[in-house]
């Protein structure tokens, strides 16, 4: 039995010295390993993430819970540079034209229409039957509403509306000549 006990060391001991190098006559090269990657050592701007929000120090957020140790901070007000005026400047103020909403008086009425084509067909309306007033206040009322935002219009609608307004300032005046 003894024999037995001897060669099966002396075979697991041979099988032992024997799996390294069967183990290298069948390893598997990896092509991947020679590749050279050069953005694995780049640096990557992204990767630093500094907030220069952090930094800012807002009052506004100790609003509900002032600190009452800290001083009050007097809020500086930033006064205009008052240059003297001169005849000519003067004389170019006085020659600017006023806009021609602020000659005329019209009073604000207050439309229903749904859509700003609604309001762009009542306005034709008006100026066919030579309605400047109504003319005039449909539109206004038409950007107040786009300016309120109770009215949707593409921008292209509320120059077609501003320049309505000002040519029928303009037929106003032209009227009460």
């Amino acid at each position: 039995m003894e024999k037995r006990i001897v060669a099966s060391g002396i075979a697991a001991l041979l099988l032992g010295l024997y799996s390294p190098v069967m183990s290298a006559m069948y390893s598997i090269e990896n092509p991947a390993d020679k590749i050279y990657n050069p953005a694995g050592k780049m640096r990557n701007p992204a990767s630093d993430i500094k907030n220069p929000a952090d930094t800012i120090h807002n009052p506004a957020a100790h609003m509900d819970n002032p600190n009452p140790l800290s001083p009050v901070t007097p809020q500086v007000v930033h006064q205009p540079d008052i240059k003297e005026a001169t005849t000519s400047d003067t004389a170019e103020l006085i020659k600017a034209p006023l806009h021609p909403h602020l000659k005329i008086a019209l009073p604000r009425k207050n439309y229903h229409f749904k859509t700003e084509k609604a309001y762009l067909a009542a306005a034709k309306n008006a100026f066919i039957r030579d309605n400047y007033r109504e003319f005039v206040s449909i539109t206004e009322d038409a950007l107040r509403r786009i300016d309120a935002g109770t009215l949707r219009a593409s921008s292209k609608t509320k120059r077609t509306l501003d320049k309505y307004r000002k040519y029928g300032y303009g037929m106003l005046e032209k009227g009460d000549d």
